[in-house]
C-alpha cells in the first residue's frame, strides 16, 4: 500500500465545482502548467501572449494584475516585471538594438542611467543625457539612430516637470518612441498614454505597493505589436514575478487613492512649515510657482504626490548626521510612496550639467507617509532645533574668519 499512499499525497481528491468568489485576489502559484491533450501541449507557445504556457510567462494571478494596471493606465496591455529597474531595462532593450541611440533625461533614476552606460553601452546601444528643461528642443539631439526617448516627469530628486505632450509630438515627428517613468505621479495623477506616450512605466514598489515590502515594476501600452516586443524581451531576459507579490500589489491598488490623497495633504502642511524656516533655502516641489515646469504641472497633472525635496543652507552640512539622529518617525531610506515617512540624503548635482537653478546646500528628499501631520512636524522640529542651536556658533566663527582676513 506504500505506493498508493505516496500517490495519494500528491494527487488530492477532486474538489467541489461549486463556484467560489471572494473579494481578495486568488493566488495561483505555478512553474509547470499542464494541458488537457497533446495538441494543446504542442501548441502551448501560441498562448504566450494571451494564455498560459509556463509559470514564468504568466499565471491567472499575474494576468489579473496586468489587466487591472492596463485599465488604470488607459492602455490595452500591461506587463509586470520584478522591479522598476527591470521595467526600464525591458522597455529600452525591447526598442533598441546595437547601433541605436536612446535619450535619457539627467533626472532619470540614477541606477538606470548607470545601467544604460555600463550595460547597454557594451552592447552597442549609445545613451545621450539631456537637460530635462529642454522639452521639445531635445529634438535637436535626435538623429537617424535614435529609437527611444525617456522622460521622467517630475524627476525623482529635483522634480523638474517636463512638457510631455510637446516632447511626444517632436519625438514622433522625428520617428522615435517615447517612454516615461511615471512613478512619482502614478496613473492617478498623470496618464502618459493619454498624452501620446508609447510606453508608460511605473515602479510598483512605490505608491502601488505602498508598504515598503515588495519589488515590482510595470509597463503599459496601447499598441499590441509593441506589447509583443516587450513580452518577448521579458521572456528572453527570464523575467517573472511572484503571484504572492502580485496579490500584495493588487491589495495596494485598492487603498492607493486614499493613501496618496492623505500623503499629499500632510505634505502640504509640512511644506508650509518648511517655507518659514531660515535653514531651508529652496523647496523642490512642482506646486511651487517658481519650480521648473510648474505651469505644465498645473496644466497636465491631477495633483501632487507626497514626495519632494528641500535644500538646506550650505553651512548646515556638517550637522546633518546629528540632526537626522534626533528624528524617530522619519527613517533614512531611498524609496518613497509607502505608509512610513522617509528621508533620503543625496547630492543630485553629481553627474549633472543642468542644475544652475539649484541653490547650493545639502538636499533632503522627503517621502511623507501616513503618520499624523502634527507628529511628523514635531519630528522635524527636533532636527531643526539642533540647526538653530548651531547657528549662533556658525555666525561667530564666520565673523572671526572675516576679522582675520
Amino acid at each position: 500500500m506504500t505506493r498508493q499512499d505516496d500517490t495519494a499525497h500528491i494527487h488530492p481528491p477532486l474538489r467541489s465545482r461549486e463556484p467560489f468568489r471572494a473579494l481578495a485576489m486568488s493566488v495561483e502559484r505555478a512553474s509547470t502548467v499542464v494541458f488537457d491533450n497533446l495538441e494543446a501541449f504542442q501548441s502551448r507557445t501560441e498562448r504566450l501572449y494571451d494564455g498560459f504556457s509556463y509559470g514564468l510567462y504568466g499565471t491567472p494571478t499575474s494576468r489579473q494584475l496586468e489587466d487591472h494596471i492596463a485599465a488604470l493606465e488607459g492602455g490595452s496591455r500591461a506587463l509586470v516585471v520584478p522591479s522598476g529597474m527591470a521595467a526600464i531595462t525591458l522597455a529600452t532593450m525591447a526598442t533598441c538594438k546595437g547601433g541605436d541611440r536612446v535619450l535619457v533625461p539627467e533626472t532619470l533614476y540614477a541606477p538606470a542611467r548607470d545601467m544604460a552606460l555600463r550595460f547597454l553601452g557594451p552592447l552597442g546601444i549609445d545613451t545621450v543625457s539631456y537637460d530635462p528643461r529642454l522639452d521639445a528642443d531635445l529634438v535637436g539631439l535626435i538623429d537617424e539612430r535614435t529609437q527611444l526617448v525617456w522622460v521622467e516627469s517630475p524627476g525623482s530628486a529635483t522634480f523638474e516637470v517636463q512638457d510631455v505632450p510637446a516632447i511626444v509630438a517632436a519625438v514622433h515627428e522625428a520617428g522615435a518612441l517615447v517612454a516615461t517613468d511615471n512613478t512619482w505621479a502614478s496613473h492617478l495623477l498623470f496618464k502618459p498614454l493619454d498624452h501620446g506616450v508609447d510606453i508608460s512605466m511605473q515602479a510598483l514598489s512605490k505608491h502601488v505597493g505602498g508598504h515598503g515590502d515588495l519589488l515590482m515594476g510595470s509597463v503599459a501600452v496601447r499598441d499590441d505589436a509593441l506589447f509583443r516586443r516587450l513580452k518577448d524581451t521579458a521572456r528572453f531576459l527570464g523575467y517573472g514575478v511572484s503571484p504572492d507579490d502580485c496579490a500584495l500589489c493588487e491589495r495596494g491598488l485598492m487603498t492607493m487613492p486614499v493613501r496618496m490623497r492623505q500623503a499629499d495633504a500632510t505634505a502640504r502642511e509640512i511644506l508650509a512649515w518648511l517655507a518659514s524656516r531660515p535653514e531651508v533655502v529652496q523647496i523642490l516641489h512642482p506646486a511651487q510657482p517658481a519650480h521648473p515646469g510648474h505651469g505644465v504641472w498645473k496644466r497636465d497633472f491631477a495633483g501632487a504626490a507626497g514626495v519632494f525635496s528641500l535644500v538646506l543652507r550650505p553651512d548646515l552640512a556638517p550637522f546633518q548626521a546629528e540632526a537626522l539622529d534626533r528624528m524617530r518617525l522619519f527613517k533614512l531610506g531611498a524609496s518613497w510612496g509607502g505608509v512610513h515617512s522617509l528621508i533620503a540624503v543625496n547630492d543630485p548635482r553629481k553627474g549633472r550639467t543642468s542644475l544652475d537653478w539649484l541653490k547650493p546646500g545639502p538636499v533632503w528628499r522627503l517621502s511623507i507617509g501616513l503618520e499624523a501631520a502634527s507628529d511628523l512636524l514635531t519630528d522635524l522640529m527636533h532636527a531643526f532645533e539642533l540647526f538653530a542651536k548651531k547657528q549662533p556658533a556658525l555666525a561667530l566663527s564666520q565673523d572671526s574668519a572675516a576679522d582675520g582676513q
